[in-house]
């Protein structure tokens, strides 16, 4: 299975219109980790085929999107949330405690605009950075989750220009 993963679009879509064109027919669904739930939602509606799943971040306002939402996806629970609830920015460990607690076997975060993929502690981590936005010095990047024989591996990718990604980490 194989799930894109985009967070902090910021109604600037054209990146991450770019990357379902040419990749979006590979992958199995799609998660948009807030900030805008919006923008998530006229996705889903030029990419019909595709499952969308998204969670509300600290600049949404739409009543019905969640702040949190458990998806269960190739026999694993992934856990979607902003993250700004779970200070992010100070300790990526704290959302990991919080994610344990809620059972998850990933969680998925956003509000940094920074890459993270960490599958060293009891749950791994993954933030995809901001496709539209980022920060550190880094190009706009996006995620791929990758959940194969009782496995999951997250991708971090950065976006060059609309045909052009590169992964960044492993």
């Amino acid at each position: 299975m194989k799930i894109l993963v985009f967070s902090d679009t910021h109604s600037y879509l054209d990146n991450a219109r770019n990357v379902l064109r040419h990749i979006g027919a590979r992958m199995d669904m799609v998660l948009h980790l807030g900030d805008h739930d919006a923008d998530a939602l006229a996705l889903q509606k030029e990419f019909p085929r595709l499952p969308f799943h998204y969670v509300k971040g600290n600049n949404d306002y739409l009543m019905d999107t969640p702040s949190k939402k458990l998806v269960h996806a190739g026999g694993k629970a992934l856990l979607l949330t902003h993250g700004h609830k779970q200070r992010v920015h100070w300790n990526p460990d704290t959302i990991g405690y919080w994610a344990e607690e809620q059972g998850a076997d990933v969680v998925l975060f956003g509000h940094t605009h920074r890459p993270l993929w960490d599958d060293g502690g009891r749950v791994a981590l993954f933030n995809p950075g901001s496709i539209s936005q980022p920060r550190g010095g880094t190009l706009p990047t996006f995620g791929i989750l990758t959940i194969e024989n009782g496995r999951i591996e997250g991708a971090i990718m950065e976006y060059w220009d609309a045909e052009h990604f590169k992964r960044l980490n492993g």
